[in-house]
């Protein structure tokens, strides 16, 4: 881990002249899956904007964040959470085709991320909660509540 946070320290300074705290508050608003590390932190930044792609080699798929830097002030704007277990985003999977509206609609390429308490409150809870996607003839996907096993919101385009 502190391989990476050197790496991740020496790309942020090389890439941008902002204070050094920038380093800390990226570290810090990283979010692996629960009990988990990432083992591999790629970093850019163009302007005041910084790219975070952060792998974990336990976990299927990657995380991805975009924050920005405001005079010093780091803002997450955006993260797309694929980094998971394959059983859980079987599970995700599962409890979505347990729906028939989802059933019958949902074909395509899936895609399963993970939402994060503060961004899931605004559709539901202050919780995880994980959204499964099938990009197909129509965009379907659920909002599931793992911990319930039940699906909170229902989007079919």
């Amino acid at each position: 881990m502190k391989r990476l946070l050197i790496l991740l320290i020496f790309v942020v300074l090389s890439g941008c002249t902002e204070s050094p705290d920038i380093t800390e508050k990226i570290q810090n608003n990283l979010y692996p899956f629960n009990g988990f590390e990432y083992d591999s932190i790629n970093v850019s930044v163009k302007g005041d904007k910084i790219y975070v792609v952060a792998k974990s080699y336990e976990l299927n798929g990657e995380d991805v964040y975009l924050f920005l830097n405001n005079n010093g002030t780091l803002i997450l704007e955006s993260y797309c959470l694929e980094a998971l277990p394959a059983g859980l985003k079987q599970k995700a999977v599962a409890i979505a085709l347990s729906n028939e509206q989802i059933f019958y609609n949902a074909n395509g390429i899936i895609t399963v991320r993970r939402i994060l308490p503060f961004t899931a409150e605004k559709f539901y809870q202050p919780k995880e909660l994980f959204s499964v996607t099938w990009h197909g003839n129509k965009t379907v996907s659920a909002l599931i509540d793992i911990e319930e096993e039940k699906i909170v919101a229902i989007y079919i385009r």
